[in-house]
């Protein structure tokens, strides 16, 4: 059983690494920092890869896909217990909404119903949020890794770190199993380029599908139901333009992700299980105010006792006294 990943540590991570992003734009500008901090790593990564996985450069986009999961996989797994647990909070959401009226007081109670459940709406972003500066590096990485030109081979040893291992990684292949890494595909022409990005629309189909949608009301679930269509159809169309090396790793990536999903919220067409325990529940506000109310019934009760008490006592005490005087 996979335990959920503390949400201070992972907050804690979050605040060192916005503070140091925050220093370095401010001192080296956004687009040394973009070079220095994500495009020259990402590029020395892929040639060491490369050269470690037998010069194969489809390989080394595959191994580079998986390492990312793995470095991004607490934030990830952090992101699906949200959005499961907000899932599981749909009807105490669909319920404030039809008692509450003005906007203000609803978002207010559902504000108050997430704390209460411990889940935090924006948490589901974050992997999202994530992706969109690897896939511009992996981008620009793809484009300065596979250079042909004399000119290109020498603006990439410009990002190459001093090491010999890497120096004499160079030039690298761009060939894998028939699919030119460095070139996107084209309709008019039937190769296995065009394939990679049939396999995005099918693997962000699949991603979709496995997905748990968290929907609040019927045109939300319509919007929702939409967008299973409309996000693989746009990145079928971004793979047309893109080098099939950067389709490659989101056909990887989503793959991965399915396979995430899976194990956090399981498949029940398929009647799999989850494999990832949700975090414990919180106690309930209506057990808690029962409990505080019959709490408050023995209370009550007990000034109602000692009133039958008290005057039972002074009815006995007032027949001692006439048999005294009689």
């Amino acid at each position: 059983m996979i335990t959920a990943v503390p949400q201070r540590a992972l907050l804690g991570l979050a605040l060192i690494g916005g503070v140091a992003l925050v220093f370095a734009i401010a001192t080296f500008g956004f687009g040394k920092t973009f070079t220095v901090g994500l495009l020259d790593p990402m590029i020395n990564v892929l040639v060491v890869l490369n050269h470690a996985l037998w010069g194969s450069f489809g390989l080394a986009v595959i191994a580079f896909t998986i390492l990312v999961r793995l470095v991004t996989f607490p934030l990830t797994m952090r992101q699906l217990q949200q959005t499961r647990a907000m899932q599981a909070l749909q009807p105490r959401v669909q319920e404030i909404q039809k008692k509450f009226t003005d906007p203000k007081r609803r978002q207010e109670e559902m504000m108050k119903a997430y704390r209460e459940a411990g889940v935090n709406p924006l948490g589901c972003l974050g992997p999202l949020v994530l992706q969109f500066p690897i896939l511009i590096a992996l981008f620009y990485a793809i484009r300065q890794t596979l250079a042909i030109s004399p000119e290109a081979l020498d603006n990439l040893s410009g990002h190459l770190y001093s090491w010999s291992y890497i120096q004499s990684a160079i030039p690298l292949e761009e060939s894998f199993i028939g699919i030119n890494l460095a070139e996107g595909a084209s309709i008019s022409v039937l190769n296995l380029n065009l394939l990679v990005v049939v396999l995005v629309g099918f693997s962000t189909w699949a991603q979709s599908k496995t997905t748990v949608t968290v929907a609040t009301d019927e045109r939300a679930r319509t919007q929702q139901q939409m967008m299973t269509w409309m996000l693989p159809i746009m990145f079928m169309f971004f793979g047309l333009s893109f080098p099939s090396g950067v389709s490659l790793y989101w056909v990887v990536t989503s793959f991965v992700s399915v396979g995430l999903n899976v194990m956090v919220y399981g498949f029940p067409a398929l009647n799999i299980p989850p494999l990832v325990g949700p975090p414990n529940p919180p106690a309930p506000v209506e057990a808690a105010a029962s409990v505080s109310s019959e709490g408050s019934g023995q209370t009550r009760s007990r000034p109602s006792r000692e009133l039958r008490t008290s005057t039972h006592g002074s009815r006995r005490s007032k027949r001692k006294n006439r048999r005294r005087r009689a």
